[in-house]
């Protein structure tokens, strides 16, 4: 800044040059002495008859030229203070050459002594006031002209005046110096808070972007001041899926009643917290818990809320699970339980083997419900393959099942195409063979019969067990698989089952690297297909 070459349009003369800037701080100079010089000889000629005046005048074209032609742009910065130096020292010349016609010439002398001093450089300001006072005091004896008593006062006025002029142009560069570096740091400041701001949003945005959690900022009208990707995903699912009242908009008011929209309790600046809203009905129901906080200002005044949604609908479907299942094994468990207690005190220590034979059986049931649980509940299940008559043990299984399936008044039909072998661990396969069995037989009405096929195909087994039962709806098939689940109808209909049968099934099936599927319609009855490698 001390460097400036005019320090008040020091931001253009930085986009313009060093070189251009110096011919244009020299040109209002030159315009100027032009015109006072043509004036001088128009008014008085005589003013030509001076030799010394074409010498002053070639001085000017001289620093004119050198402003023109000098580069500045490579020269050191400070360098071009020799230009209005030297037009200090040669205006003084003019001045003295011109005598009382061109004694206006002195006014002149402002220009180079404001460049010198409107900066920061003590230097500059040092040669703005010796300029103008050697100019003028060192012009007569240069010229040799004998100094009257009269000029005294101009030349003691004079350079007082340029000195009060520099002294003037320095504080007001220093005050514009303070101001500009106030001015560039709040600069830097608002921009600093602007990044820092950019960088909050950006961090906030990608916060609301990332959770799983539907969040909405409104004001006191229940307007919108900033949702998020969920809270916007939510609200069109609403609205183009259900004919519910949408909780992710504000109604309208009412004038008695507690209304029951969280967004409306929100919006009056309420404050709550798992707060259930069921949207929907039927399979496409939806649980979402809702939470809001107000926004207040200084003065404590509402200025609008934040409420967020959270779509609990899984866990809710877990807990209604959780109880079905534990209403489930509290009843398989019991069951045999209560007959076993029975039993035994109806013994009463007097030995009975049919009743004994009961007790039993009732005892291995107990133990293959706690055995399936186990199985169910392991993360690894051990086997041990080896070459096996996969047909022998379908018809096992099928001898097994036909008693139970004779008590319903079901058959069972069995569709074998040859000996099929595969390398498998024949205790377990045989367990997911009577799970699918027993299955079958538990879901079908009297009266019908159960289909069971295997047959080899290109390096596989594939293995079907069809029922003609109550069957199950598109939702009930997506869940058939999850542990201890139970359609609705099985439930109402009291059939026995812990949910463990097709879970069972599926596990021992992908652990012997197969796969297990259904395919299932209400009331038509269900077909489980398992296809395992060889």
């Amino acid at each position: 800044m001390g460097d400036s070459v005019f320090l008040p349009l020091e931001d253009y003369f930085s986009r313009i040059g060093t070189h251009k800037a110096v011919v244009l701080c020299q040109l209002p100079l030159m315009v100027t002495v032009t015109l006072i010089v043509f004036l001088a000889v128009l008014f008085n000629p005589t003013t030509l008859l001076h030799q010394a005046f074409f010498l002053v005048l070639f001085l000017h074209v001289v620093i004119l030229a050198a402003c023109l032609v000098l580069p500045w742009n490579r020269l050191p910065r400070w360098s071009f203070v020799f230009i209005p130096v030297s037009d200090c020292l040669v205006l003084g010349l003019l001045r003295e050459v011109g005598g009382p016609v061109l004694s206006v010439v002195g006014l002149v002398m402002a220009f180079p002594v404001i460049w010198l001093s409107v900066s920061t450089s003590k230097v500059r300001v040092a040669l703005a006031l010796l300029a103008p006072l050697c100019a003028t005091v060192a012009s007569p004896f240069v010229l040799g002209h004998e100094v009257e008593r009269s000029e005294l006062i101009r030349m003691i006025v004079f350079p007082a005046i340029m000195a009060g002029l520099a002294i003037t142009g320095h504080v007001v560069a220093h005050g514009l110096i303070r101001h500009s570096d106030r001015l560039e740091r709040k600069d830097r400041e608002l921009v600093r808070l602007h990044g820092a701001t950019k960088e909050h949003a950006q961090l906030l945005d990608t916060v609301l972007e990332t959770v799983n959690v539907g969040v909405w900022a409104m004001d006191t009208n229940g307007a919108d001041i900033l949702t998020n990707r969920r809270l916007r995903a939510d609200r069109t699912w609403v609205q183009e899926s259900t004919e519910a009242i949408n909780p992710f908009t504000v109604g309208p008011r009412q004038s008695d009643g507690e209304p029951g929209n969280p967004a409306d309790l929100a919006v009056r600046g309420a404050s709550f917290t798992n707060r259930l809203v069921r949207v929907g009905d039927g399979e496409k129901q939806r649980t979402f818990s809702a939470a809001a906080r107000p926004i207040l200002d200084e003065a404590g005044k509402l200025k609008g809320s934040i409420i967020a949604f959270t779509d609990v609908t899984a866990l809710v479907k877990a807990q209604t699970a959780r109880d079905k299942f534990v209403a489930t094994i509290s009843h398989e468990l019991r069951t045999p339980l209560t007959s076993i207690l029975g039993y035994l005190e109806i013994l009463d220590g007097q030995p009975n083997p049919a009743f004994m034979g009961i007790i039993e059986r009732n005892a291995e049931r107990l133990l293959t419900l706690v055995n399936d649980l186990l199985l169910v509940a392991s993360e690894d299940l051990e086997l041990r393959r080896r070459p096996t008559n996969v047909s022998e043990l379908l018809q096992e299984s099928v001898k097994n099942a036909r008693p139970a399936a004779a008590a319903r008044g079901i058959a069972i039909a069995v569709q074998i195409h040859g000996d099929v072998a595969a390398d498998v661990d024949p205790g377990q396969f045989s367990k997911a063979i009577d799970q699918l069995l027993s299955n079958a037989i538990k879901f079908s009405p009297e009266g019908t019969r159960v289909v069971i096929g295997l047959r080899g195909n290109n390096g596989e087994v594939e293995l079907s067990v069809r029922d003609h039962g109550i069957g199950m709806t598109e939702q009930e098939q997506d869940e058939a698989f999850t542990k201890f689940f139970r359609a609705d109808r099985a439930l109402e209909s009291a059939i026995p089952g812990a949910g463990l049968g097709l879970p069972l099934s599926k596990a021992i099936i992908e652990a012997h690297g197969g796969t297990i599927g259904l395919n299932s319609q209400p009331g038509s009855g269900t077909t489980v297909t398992v296809t395992l490698p060889r």
